[in-house]
């Protein structure tokens, strides 16, 4: 007996030394693969959490067939530091802005399916917002980019720190409202060129000093309106083909932070409250998934997102379409260039 329970108890520790062995060499992949310098007072408390994330995100993918979660730069952070990467801080204003009035028919055949992903007029997802509550401007920006290039011929790229540095209407680093950042550009003159402003927030909680420059401005603002009536499918799909790529804003649960592919949805994000949102992103696209034998066919929305391509589906994601999943069809917004 004594034997047998002297031979377990070597298992058992081989087992774990193994595993441990194990846990180490996936800890150090995952920091070359994503580029992380950890310091050394912190390594342990981080692939602590690497490693118990890695296998709640291994469950979940052995249980859902609808979606999948992933390894990404997020599966070593702590809540509180995945916090910072959420900005959305919506005005409870739903006034409409002058000039937008034309409202387009609800009940005309549209498109099974709009995937602007591919148009040459929406730019390729740009750098990770970065430790900054940014994605405000990234989601303002998106559609006027698009709606200028559309117009013009010109693909553009708008600068996302001008906004975090000067708009008042918003608090940077701290979050905002991309209707907010329309109502500033409007008021202001225009967006000014990434390129002569260009972003450096994703490295500093900082926002730097506003430098504005009217003679680097490439988009001017003619109206924006909220999507109406709110939350509706139909409206979204009708805007979508009318005024290009739509942002709005949804809640964002823990696990989101893991998307991986597939189409998102989560009991817990049908909010009741529909001012319950914290992240802002922006709606590119819709369609269906083909049924299988083991999953139904899935209306989704396709969303770009702002935490680079590293993340989701090279930066976008899709979510359950025509359920109001995580708020994200109360918030969706449009906006005409001049």
């Amino acid at each position: 007996m004594k034997l047998f329970l002297a031979i377990l108890v070597a298992v058992v520790l081989a087992v774990a030394v193994a595993q441990t062995g194990k846990d180490e060499d996936l800890w150090k992949s995952y920091k070359s693969t994503f580029g992380k310098i950890t310091p050394p007072e912190k390594d342990l408390a981080r692939k602590e959490m690497f490693i118990k994330r890695r296998k709640v995100i291994e469950k979940h993918n052995l249980e859902n067939n609808e979606w999948k979660r992933g390894l990404n730069k997020f599966t070593d952070m702590s809540d509180e530091h995945k916090k910072i990467f959420l900005g959305a801080k919506m005005s409870r204003n739903r006034a409409k802005s002058i000039g937008a009035t034309d409202d387009p028919v609800l009940d005309r055949a549209l498109p099974t399916s709009i995937d602007y992903r591919t148009h040459r007029c929406l730019i390729p997802v740009k750098i990770d917002q970065g430790d900054c509550g940014s994605c405000w401007a990234y989601a303002a920006n998106t559609p006027l980019e698009f709606n200028s290039c559309r117009k013009t011929g010109v693909r553009i790229w708008l600068s996302e720190q001008m906004l975090v540095d000067c708009d008042g209407y918003n608090k940077g680093c701290d979050g905002g409202d991309f209707t907010g950042a329309w109502q500033y550009v409007k008021e202001k003159g225009g967006a000014v060129k990434s390129a002569n402003y260009p972003y450096v927030s994703g490295t500093s909680l900082t926002n730097s000093t506003c430098k504005f420059n009217s003679s680097a401005v490439a988009v001017k603002i003619s109206s924006f309106d909220w999507v109406m009536p709110y939350p509706s499918e139909n409206a979204i799909m009708a805007r979508l083909q009318s005024d290009g790529p739509l942002p709005s804003s949804m809640k964002v649960l823990d696990p989101f932070f893991d998307y991986a592919s597939g189409v998102y949805s989560d009991p817990a994000c049908i909010v009741a409250d529909e001012n319950d949102v914290d992240h802002a992103v922006v709606i590119v696209g819709y369609g269906t998934t083909k049924a299988t034998a083991t999953v139904p066919a899935t209306p989704y929305w396709i969303v770009r997102n702002s935490w680079g391509i590293g993340w989701g589906i090279k930066g976008y994601f899709m979510i359950k379409r025509g359920v109001n999943m995580c708020n994200i069809e109360s918030w969706a917004a449009y906006v005409k260039v001049v």
